[in-house]
């Protein structure tokens, strides 16, 4: 009986070998994805909570070129030597023909586990990829520090020569990023939830026209160019405002403003006084302009009131610092305001009286109603757009398992609404 050879360990050895290649491959790509997508400022917040792979991964990230170059170098030599194992173990099982296979072979591993997999997975979840991983990238770039000081030097002289300037950019977080920062700061008990809360309001607020927070024109108190003293001091009492557009004929002419605090300083004889010696000019902005711009206007024109035109330059609303403030802050009051109804008022558990001024954004955000329109902004907007009429007393309308019902109205708008939970189906 003849013995049989013993068995190729070589072929086995490769088999091996292109599998480690192959898993290295796939830890370099992932750490390129993962350390260019994390999040950099939850990781030097991490950092101050003593994380040891935020510390790891932070002092990789302190020199981006030479973690970049590193993983670059690594992943450049492993998959040379990946395609040439490839190659011989095509060739030693299909001879001649085993190149085309092993090109086909070697694209298929190299694209599909060594790049697209890991690199997709690095991006979805680049902080723990970058945990992960943050050993082997220190160890590799320890072993390839010549490899990678020589490469770097290499560039930075090949820059130079091109024109290309490598100087140093500034650090920028985008607003995820701080976003993600008081979520972290929450949990970790350094911001409460409405300190988050009045955060997150200051990102939306960025994003408001002035229409968005303008008061309407039918809800702006005007004083006449002809008005006497007796007459402003009186509407000043009356409704407790301390700024009034001045108005000649109608509201799409306003002249300027006038504040109370002037017309108190007045000091000829009140018979012989007049709107238009102590009003000052009026500040107009469009409708469409973004309040960080509006912001920036009223401190370079020392204003603390706008005047909001529309597109056909008529008088759309007026806007001031104070409406400003409640967006961010909640209802402010100035020294010359008085208690009023809340806009929303709880009366029961299931039932709530509102203004008809009350804005969609406050009801779903205060009490979790989300009303369905096409671009109104308040309740009463809201039941003309519904109705395609003006609203009057003892209109019902239903929504979201809420019956609201017009108490009060005038001639031209919503006065109150009563909101009740539905008890059964179409009835209050």
């Amino acid at each position: 009986m003849s013995e049989q050879p013993p068995p190729d360990n070589s072929f086995t050895v490769l088999i091996i070998l292109a599998v480690v290649l192959l898993i290295l491959s796939m830890f370099f790509s992932a750490s390129e994805s993962a350390f260019l997508s994390v999040n950099k400022l939850r990781i030097r917040f991490l950092k101050r909570q003593k994380n040891k792979n935020a510390i790891r991964i932070g002092k990789l990230l302190e020199k981006k070129d030479q973690l970049i170059n590193t993983i670059l170098i690594g992943n450049s030599l492993v998959n040379i030597a990946l395609s040439s194992i490839v190659t011989a173990i095509c060739v030693s099982t299909f001879g001649n023909s085993g190149v085309a296979v092993a090109t086909a072979a070697a694209t298929v591993l190299l694209l599909i586990f060594g790049e697209i997999t890991p690199k997709s997975f690095g991006t979805n979840y680049p902080e723990f990829t970058a945990s992960v991983l943050s050993p082997f990238i220190m160890f590799c770039k320890w072993i390839f520090h010549p490899l990678v000081i020589m490469f770097t030097g290499g560039v930075s002289v090949v820059s130079r020569i091109a024109g290309i300037k490598t100087a140093e950019q500034k650090a920028t977080f985008s607003e995820e990023d701080i976003k993600t920062l008081m979520e972290v700061s929450e949990e970790e008990g350094i911001i409460d939830s409405d300190e988050k809360t009045m955060m997150h309001k200051v990102f939306k607020f960025t994003d408001l026209d002035a229409k968005d927070i303008m008061r309407p024109r039918t809800e702006m108190t005007v004083i006449p160019i002809t008005a006497k003293y007796r007459d402003v001091i009186e509407i000043s009492q009356k409704t407790h405002f301390s700024r009034f557009p001045v108005i000649e004929d109608d509201i799409d002419n306003i002249l300027g403003i006038l504040y109370i605090k002037d017309v108190l300083l007045y000091t000829e004889k009140p018979h012989d006084f007049s709107v238009k010696k102590v009003m000052r000019p009026a500040l107009f902005i469009p409708e469409t302009k973004r309040m960080s711009s509006i912001q920036q206007t009223l401190r370079e024109k020392n204003q603390s009131i706008a005047i909001v035109l529309d597109e056909y330059s008529g008088t759309a609303g007026l806007l001031t610092v104070d409406d400003i403030s409640r967006v961010i802050f909640g209802k402010t009051t100035d020294e010359y305001d008085i208690a009023e109804r809340p806009e929303i008022s709880k009366i029961l558990s299931d039932r709530y009286i509102l203004s008809g001024s009350t804005r969609l954004t406050d009801l779903s955000e205060r009490v979790g109603v989300q009303l369905a329109t096409d671009s109104s902004e308040t309740l009463n907007g809201w039941f003309a757009e519904k109705l395609d009429r003006i609203p009057r007393e003892g209109d019902v309308l239903f929504e979201g398992g809420w019956c609201f019902t017009v108490i009060s109205a005038d001639e031209t708008h919503i006065i109150e609404v009563r909101m009740q939970k539905q008890t059964g189906e179409g009835g209050q």
